[in-house]
């Protein structure tokens, strides 16, 4: 007898609803941003401790990154590990719509001491919005102990800030050849190609090296 298991359904269709939580928990933040006729630098801060880049977390911090943008926030984020290279390069084009290619050191950092893996994933977002998760070192399939979300917790994103400074500078520099020849995830999507105003160019193209002739 034959058993199909759920479990990959099960574990995808759980990671779906924790990204759209997340989703939820930004957009109440970025709400209150919105609202605030002036805003503090501490406001438009965004913070994330992620696992990787594929973590949920950063799934969901990556589509906004357009919106914190717009809104003069400053994200900083630490990973644990930085594969694979294509999601993690999401994060480098995000960095430099902050702060030039040339500047990434003060967006993104890497905690690759196997000691640092204690440390627990983290989004703190603005003066009370801090998300805590499971420890960076448990594995993967056995996550989601740890799901906290707090919208009016100021005293949470004290000491996650402080976590944040703490780990931050126990973090190494990601090495610049981890920046380089790397093509964002979101690269692969179809692109659409405007074609208005080449069409001369390729029919020059086309006929290089032709000469007409009268019979």
């Amino acid at each position: 007898m034959g058993l199909l298991s759920q479990f990959s359904s099960k574990a995808e269709l759980h990671r779906r609803e924790t990204v759209k939580r997340f989703d939820d928990f930004i957009l109440s933040y970025v709400s209150k941003v919105e609202k605030q006729a002036t805003a503090s630098k501490e406001d438009l801060s965004v913070t994330l401790i992620a696992r990787s880049p594929e973590s949920a977390v950063t799934d969901a911090v990556r589509r906004h990154a357009n919106t914190f943008v717009d809104l003069g926030i400053e994200v900083r984020v630490i990973f644990a590990s930085i594969e694979p290279a294509s999601v993690f390069a999401d994060f480098v084009e995000m960095a430099g719509m902050y702060n030039g290619q040339n500047c990434l050191d003060t967006s993104l950092r890497w905690a690759k001491n196997p000691a640092l893996l204690d440390a627990h994933e983290q989004l703190v977002l603005g003066m009370d919005h801090c998300w805590s998760g499971d420890a960076m070192r448990r594995a993967a399939d056995v996550r989601f102990s740890l799901d906290l979300f707090e919208s009016a917790g100021a005293n949470a994103v004290e000491l996650g800030r402080a976590a944040f400074i703490g780990l931050w500078s126990a973090s190494a520099n990601i090495p610049k050849s981890r920046f380089r020849n790397v093509t964002p995830a979101r690269a692969n999507q179809p692109v659409v190609i405007e074609i208005e105003g080449i069409r001369d160019q390729l029919l020059e193209n086309a006929f290089e090296g032709c000469y007409a002739t009268r019979h």
